[in-house]
């Protein structure tokens, strides 16, 4: 830092020093360059010293004062280009140094007989004296360099808070705003009206002397009511607390960064879906291929299989993902509720109305997407009037006067039930089966697709172990054989259960067969003996109990049948069980399976 940054408060020093002594003063910095000077000085302030600063250049090499009685004669002036030729009557230099560094030179100027008798009176007095006047331009100076440090934090502070996402308040003790970043002004519109400041500011204290975590206000900004989360902390110094910090978030935008922010991590809708199978990987290349479009869906599969997780995951990957996605079970609802349910009713209705009405379903999804579950156990007089609104893209609600309301909603529709054979029987209308069936997708049962048992059980394993703080580093081989050869009517929902249960149980590091489910076993155990000892007669002997060793055998014979469908390799079946190649080949040939 130069004293050239400071020139103006130099100038006055020099001025000062001059009245008080009645000598010329001049100041040089470091490069001397002249900073300040007086009376034949003062023109060539700001301008080189170079030819005439022999005598300030002494003095900083030295760090010492300079004394010069006789400047036209002293021999420490030869090299000046004044020299015998010299103005001056007598000189006193001094040089100003600032944390150890000398930084410029202040000195004291006679050009005729009173002041060389001035300057020269009392020299120790004088060297004082203009040492002191060295340190207060060197204070001076340190000051300037803390103050542009300050203003250079401030800045940086300035930057920083601008670019926060969040909205940033300093205040004061009298809920004054000292400093506010551009997204407080823009929330709170601070650039047009301030007025208002000191109420809200108010209404933010009082809140957070009130509520706990997450801490939540309302300010009306603008006429308008506006929510955000807020936190606010004190700024202290010596333990009192000066000035306060506070920050805001609006609310609605915090939900749609959520949102944004869920989207954008999730670039597949249909990865949460697990399983790489052919049938579950055909069922999600479908899904994925028509999520783009409005058209109908009807998923098809057991219960359990994943409806509505497919249903989810078409939604979140369709344009109508930033709109509602609303569900309703059409077997959950009593029937004389239903069609209230689903088309809404006006204020009035019957008795125990919603004062003003209620929209239904189809009306609040919006422009989103609406999941009819259970279908095929609609009434049948409720799928006529779905078969029409699904038609005429239009419903009214019950008690309306003949008003309609647009229906915009993209209808994905599941059961569990054979619709063909409801329609069969007369149990579900084949026109609005058509209607429904436009885009079908089947999704397989587990036990159509066992090479996902075991990779699905280990994602709920490592889920559920988490969850209950447990360690637990897998299956047992005979837990393996077991879970591969269930038949899981329940699908995955049932696994999702039975491996819940079984890390409750587990006390190992591995899940034993002991630790599945009791009626799981027996299940297993009806369905193995069932198929190992069929009827003779028509009659029903006693069946034995089914070893864990047959058990075994059949998982294996079961992969083995698996791989062979698709020409695989036996490498492949033993991935299905989750054991070694050389264990599976030794299982092979303990039980002479080819």
């Amino acid at each position: 830092m130069s004293l050239r940054e400071i020139q103006d408060s130099v100038q006055k020093i020099a001025w000062a020093v001059a009245a008080v002594l009645r000598v010329e003063v001049e100041i040089a910095d470091k490069d001397f360059l002249r900073i300040a000077g007086t009376g034949k000085s003062e023109s060539g302030v700001l301008r080189t010293m170079a030819g005439e600063d022999h005598v300030y250049r002494a003095s900083l090499v030295s760090g010492e004062p300079v004394v010069i009685t006789r400047p036209g004669e002293d021999a420490r002036c030869r090299p000046c280009m004044h020299y015998g030729v010299c103005a001056e009557t007598g000189e006193i230099c001094c040089p100003i140094q600032l944390d150890g560094q000398n930084v410029g030179v202040i000195g004291l100027l006679a050009f005729d007989g009173e002041q060389r008798e001035r300057l020269f009176a009392d020299v120790d007095a004088i060297l004082a004296f203009l040492q002191k006047m060295a340190e207060l331009i060197a204070t001076k100076l340190k000051e300037h360099i803390m103050y542009k440090e300050q203003q250079l934090v401030a800045e940086k502070l300035r930057v920083v808070m601008d670019e926060m996402d969040k909205a940033m308040l300093l205040i004061d003790q009298e809920n004054r705003i000292l400093q506010a970043n551009q997204r407080a002004r823009h929330y709170l519109q601070l650039d047009e009206d301030d007025s208002q400041a000191a109420k809200w500011i108010a209404a933010i204290r009082q809140a957070d002397a009130t509520q706990h975590a997450p801490k939540q206000v309302v300010l009306t900004v603008g006429g308008v009511p506006k929510s955000f989360l807020f936190a606010i902390r004190p700024i202290q110094l010596d333990d009192t607390i000066k000035e306060w910090v506070i920050t805001l978030d609006d609310v609605q935008e915090v939900v749609e960064m959520a949102r944004r922010v869920t989207t954008a991590e999730t670039d597949d809708a249909f990865a949460a879906i697990s399983g790489s199978s052919p049938a579950i990987v055909q069922a999600k290349t479908i899904a994925r291929t028509v999520a783009a479009s409005d058209s109908t869906i009807l998923l098809q599969g057991e219960s359990g299989t994943g409806k509505e997780m497919f249903a989810r995951a078409i939604h979140q990957a369709s344009p109508r993902r930033h709109h509602p996605l609303l569900s309703i079970n059409c077997a959950a609802i009593p029937e004389h509720l239903m069609e209230s349910e689903l088309f809404g009713y006006e204020d009035g209705t019957f008795t125990g109305a919603r004062k003003g009405g209620k929209p239904g379903v189809f009306e609040a999804a919006g422009k989103g997407t609406l999941f009819l579950d259970e279908i095929g156990d609609l009434p049948l007089h409720l799928q006529g009037k779905l078969l029409r609104v699904l038609q005429e893209k239009e419903l009214q609600r019950l008690g309306s006067s003949g008003k309609t309301v647009p229906v915009e909603a993209r209808i994905i529709a599941a059961t569990h039930l054979d619709l063909q054979e409801r329609v069969a029987a007369g149990l579900f209308r084949l026109d609005l089966y058509y209607r429904l069936h436009v885009i079908p997708i089947r999704l397989p049962s587990l036990r159509e697709r066992r090479e996902d048992i075991l990779p699905l059980a280990n994602d709920f394993l490592a889920t559920y172990a988490k969850k209950l703080g447990k360690t637990i580093c897998g299956f047992s081989q005979d837990t393996q054989s077991l879970l591969f050869c269930h038949e899981w009517p329940g699908n995955v929902r049932e696994l999702a259960n039975v491996i819940e249960y079984a890390v409750n149980m587990e006390t190992t590091a591995w899940v034993q067969v002991g630790s599945l489910p009791a009626q799981m076993m027996q299940f297993q155990a009806a369905v193995a003996t069932e198929k190992a000892w069929p009827k003779n007669g028509g009659e029903v002997g006693q069946k034995p109990i089914v070893t864990l060793k047959e058990l075994e055998r059949s998982a294996i014979a079961r992969a083995l049948q698996e791989v062979h469908k698709r020409n695989g390799r036996k490498e492949e079946a033993a991935t299905l069980l989750g054991i070694s190649r050389a264990t599976l080949f030794r299982k092979v040939r303990e039980y002479g399976l080819s």
